[in-house]
C-alpha cells in the first residue's frame, strides 16, 4: 500500500525518539548507565550510592530525560549547598558597630526595673537632664579622634529611655532623621525581666549570678501572664537576637559605621556574642554604664585563629 505524506511525517518525527530510547542495566563497576542510540552514556546511579546525573546531550530530549530523573529523586551535579539562615558569631564583620547604652532615665533615678513592652512608648520613663548630657558626651566620643567615627545609620529600641537617647545622638553626630531606624526595636529592647518589673534594680545581682551558673537561666516569669515563658529571657535568648540583628545588618551594609542604642544586658550579651566570649560572663566582661560607648571593630583579618574570617556577603547574605 502507498504511504501518505502525513504518515511519513509522523514516522520521521518518531525516529529520533526511537533512537534515543533508554537502555539501562548494571555496568561492570556496579554503575547503571543511560545509553542513547549513538552510543553515548551517562551515569544515573551507583550500586554504592546515588550519584549525580551528567547528561551528555544538550538536546531538548536529553534535558527532558534529566528533568524526569531529577523529579524521581536523583540530583543534578553541582546542586548548590543549602543556604544558611544566620551568620556565625564570632566572625569577621564588614561594618564597625558603636554600642551605646541609653542615658540616665526616670527609672534609673527611682532604681526601678522596667522591660514590659506595654510601657515602651510611655514618655513618663524618658531621660533626665543628666541623661541628655550623657548622650551628648557619647556622641562626641563617637566622632572624636578616639574612634574617628563617621556614622551613617542609627538603630534604636523604642523604649523611651533609649529612643530619646537616640534622638540626642542623632542630632549631635549630624544624621538626618531618616537615618534613624526603629525597625530593630524588638532586637534592641531590654532583656525581659518578668515579675521583677517595677522592682528594685538590686535584683540584677541575683539574675547575673544565675547567668554565671547557667546561661539558659531566666528571671522569674510573670505568673499571671497568658504565656509566662515569654515574659522572661535568658542569655541565649539575647544571643539569638544578636544572630538575627547582625545577620541583617551585615547583609544590608558594607564598610559603614553603625550606631546601636540599647540597654544594659542586651548590649553586654551582644558584645560577648561578637567577641566569642562566655555569655554567662557578659556583665563582667562588658559592663555598660549609663551613656557608655563601646566600639566593636572586627573589620580587619584577625592576627590569630580566634575568629574565622568568613565573607558574610557571600553564603550568608539573606537576599
Amino acid at each position: 500500500r502507498g504511504t501518505s505524506a502525513w504518515s511519513r511525517q509522523r514516522a520521521d518525527a518518531d525516529a529520533p525518539m526511537e533512537r534515543n530510547k533508554m537502555m539501562t542495566g548494571p555496568n561492570g563497576d556496579g554503575r547503571v548507565e543511560h545509553r542513547t542510540g549513538d552510543g553515548r552514556a551517562c551515569v544515573l546511579a551507583s550500586s554504592a550510592s546515588t550519584s549525580s546525573i551528567v547528561m551528555p546531550s544538550s538536546s531538548r530530549r536529553g534535558f527532558l530525560v534529566g528533568t524526569t530523573m531529577t523529579a524521581s529523586g536523583v540530583a543534578y551535579a553541582g546542586r548548590p549547598k543549602r543556604a544558611e539562615a544566620f551568620i556565625d558569631l564570632p566572625s569577621r564583620l564588614h561594618n564597625r558597630y558603636f554600642l551605646v547604652r541609653h542615658g540616665e532615665s526616670v527609672l534609673d533615678v527611682r532604681g526601678e526595673i522596667l522591660s514590659n513592652p506595654s510601657f515602651k512608648y510611655d514618655t513618663t520613663f524618658g531621660l533626665t537632664a543628666k541623661g541628655r548630657m550623657q548622650m551628648q558626651e557619647a556622641a562626641r566620643r563617637i566622632v572624636s579622634s578616639e574612634f574617628d567615627g563617621a556614622p551613617s545609620w542609627l538603630y534604636t529600641s523604642n523604649f523611651q529611655r533609649s529612643f530619646q537617647s537616640a534622638l540626642v545622638v542623632r542630632e549631635e553626630v549630624g544624621l538626618l532623621f531618616s537615618q534613624m531606624r526603629t525597625e530593630f526595636s524588638g532586637l534592641l529592647d531590654p532583656r525581659k525581666m518578668g515579675s521583677l518589673d517595677f522592682g528594685s534594680m538590686s535584683a540584677w545581682d541575683g539574675v547575673w549570678a544565675n547567668d554565671l551558673e547557667d546561661p539558659l537561666s531566666t528571671p522569674p516569669p510573670v505568673p499571671s501572664s497568658l504565656q509566662p515563658s515569654a515574659s522572661v529571657e535568658s542569655c541565649f535568648d539575647l544571643y539569638r537576637r544578636a544572630l538575627e540583628a547582625f545577620t541583617r545588618l551585615e547583609a544590608t551594609y558594607f564598610g559603614e559605621d553603625l550606631i546601636l542604642v540599647s540597654h544594659q544586658d542586651t548590649l553586654s550579651v551582644f558584645a560577648a556574642a561578637l567577641n566569642g566570649t562566655d555569655l554567662g560572663r557578659h556583665h563582667i566582661d562588658y559592663p555598660f554604664e549609663l551613656g557608655e560607648v563601646r566600639c566593636i571593630d572586627l573589620t580587619n583579618p584577625p592576627k590569630d585563629s580566634t575568629i574565622s574570617p568568613i565573607d558574610l556577603r557571600g553564603d550568608y547574605a539573606p537576599g
